[in-house]
């Protein structure tokens, strides 16, 4: 038995008084613990169209601690065939209300899947001022068929991807489905976590339709699983999802960037679409590109005709390609003010005379996030001239040009100014912010990096570029180490290996301390490295 003691020292005469005059008396103990009350009806099936009506209410008789006692309950439901438990709620009455579905999503947290009837057992526990934690005087029990909202509009066969099945989560799962009929269950899916998975039958998650399927780093993002009418699984590699045509600004030769969300399963941008033609592609490649079904309003089809006739407005673009199967699209109109994806660079470099912004010849500079800050990287020969054209509005340079003592970098003010002007021909990045106004030009290309370079890993040697031959050269003081050469200051596209057959993230060369002069033919992947 369990007492509250409340401690009270007797007032008196301080010269009266001591510890031994200290008084405890008990004044709460549990006379009667709780009793719950029977389920009634004692099983139920959950539906879609169930879904907000009441759960069977849960009650009981309260716990009796005494007069003036706080008491406070705590309802814990356990799924019988696993043993696993969860708490479905706290309260200080003598019941609690739940809908179905709420029911419904908490019994998914102790492994009831849908489709399969459970038993449940519904234990109480009641505490008093946080010192009395006491269990009911009995448990009681239920069935329950639970059911997954996010397949009642599918009207055709689907399947679930178990990711680590046995043990697995079916609100987490992703679905592919059969909307043909034909045999063949298609779907994308977001591998990131686990080791391997398996699909399930939908309608009958006790069949193993396939398991034991790998998750690898290979396979790891955004794929298309295909289970064949043979039991066979196949996986595309992995994507990321695009805008491309001419109602977008990158018109058919850069795409728009869509953005996946984990939690929605949807791919979206905010982008501006004129009245011209579109289709959605992966990897900014033509191997996986969706146009429409030609059937429906929204509906998707691979290889699709191009979709046309919009308003030309900003839009808010949805691709949704987690539907079991069968893949749509929605376009919202949208007020938020966005950059082009592009703007050319027309001047003096352009045939018949250049200038010319529109024509296929002209640089580019893009805006992936369309966020007003715009790059792009390009050869430029001596003594070129050029502007930015964005959209009918023609940029140039305000004020001077200031260049960093080598003469590689330059920052400058872009406003409706002079042109723009390079002396030295070479490759060079531009980098533009048209909402600040500013812009900067690097002198870059294929360099040299690594701990036997003058500075090491942190910064590259730039080459230069001979554009008769083709080929880039460094004349560089090198120590004992490695190296490797990369492509704009970046890791996307970098050559290791051996200088004879040099390989895309190919391991770093071995180099001994000297001068030497390093040629390097990027289109052969060949190099020479001669000591001087």
């Amino acid at each position: 038995m369990k007492f509250k003691y409340i401690f009270s020292l007797v007032a008196g005469v301080v010269a009266m008084t001591s510890c031994s005059d200290d008084i405890t008396t008990p004044v709460l103990e549990l006379q009667q613990a709780a009793k719950l009350n029977a389920i009634t009806p004692a099983e139920v099936t959950f539906t879609q169209a169930n879904s907000t009506e009441n759960f069977p209410e849960i009650s009981w008789e309260k716990a009796n601690y005494g007069n003036g006692a706080v008491v406070n309950y705590e309802v814990t439901v356990t799924n019988n065939t696993t043993q696993k438990k969860v708490v479905i709620g706290e309260t200080g009455d003598n019941k609690l209300n739940l809908t179905n579905a709420e029911m419904n999503t908490l019994l998914a947290k102790v492994g009831a899947y849908p489709g399969q009837t459970y038993d449940f057992t519904v234990s109480l526990a009641s505490e008093a001022f946080n010192v009395y934690n006491d269990h009911a005087q009995n448990t009681v029990t239920f069935k329950a068929t639970p059911y997954d909202p996010n397949t009642v509009n599918i009207d055709w066969n689907y399947a679930y991807v178990a990711v680590g099945y046995p043990e697995w989560d079916y609100t987490k799962a992703y679905l592919i489905g059969d909307p043909d009929g034909d045999g063949v269950y298609k779907g994308w899916v977001q591998l990131e976590e686990g080791e391997s998975f398996a699909i399930l039958d939908g309608k009958d998650i006790t069949k193993v339709l396939a398991q034991d399927q790998p998750i690898t780093d290979a396979n790891k993002g955004f794929v298309e699983i295909t289970l064949d009418d043979q039991g066979n699984v196949s996986m595309t590699q992995p994507t990321k999802w695009g805008l491309i045509g001419d109602a977008t600004s990158g018109g058919w030769s850069s795409d728009t960037p869509l953005e996946y969300d984990a939690d929605t399963r949807l791919w979206t941008a905010v982008t501006v679409l004129s009245d011209k033609e579109f289709k959605f592609r992966a990897n900014k490649d033509w191997v996986i590109n969706y146009g429409s079904d030609g059937v429906t309003t929204d509906g998707l089809k691979a290889d699709g005709d191009n979709f046309k006739g919009l308003n030309p407005h900003a839009y808010i673009v949805t691709l949704n390609l987690t539907n079991a199967g069968k893949y749509t699209y929605t376009l919202e109109e949208t007020t938020v003010e966005l950059s082009s994806a592009m703007m050319t660079l027309p001047g003096s470099y352009q045939a018949d005379g250049g200038w010319k912004p529109e024509a296929d010849d002209a640089l580019k500079l893009t805006s992936e996030n369309r966020d007003f800050k715009y790059i792009g990287t390009h050869y430029f020969p001596a003594n070129t001239e050029f502007k930015m054209y964005d959209a009918g509005t023609w940029l140039g340079i305000k004020g001077d040009m200031v260049w960093n003592e080598t003469h590689t970098k330059a920052n400058f003010v872009i406003d409706s100014g002079d042109n723009i002007k390079i002396a030295d021909g070479g490759y060079y990045r531009i980098e533009a912010d048209t909402k600040k106004k500013i812009a900067s030009i690097t002198k870059t290309g294929w360099e040299v990096i690594g701990d036997a370079t003058p500075d090491g890993w942190d910064k590259g040697q730039v080459m230069t570029y001979n554009p008769t031959t083709k080929k880039w050269s460094i004349t560089v003081v090198m120590k004992d180490g490695t190296f490797k050469f990369r492509w704009d200051a970046a890791w996307t596209k970098n050559l290791g290996g051996t200088a004879s057959a040099l390989t895309q993230d190919g391991a770093n060369i071995s180099i001994t301390a000297g001068t030497y002069l390093i040629e390097l033919d990027p289109a052969n992947n060949v190099a020479t490295v001669t000591q001087q």
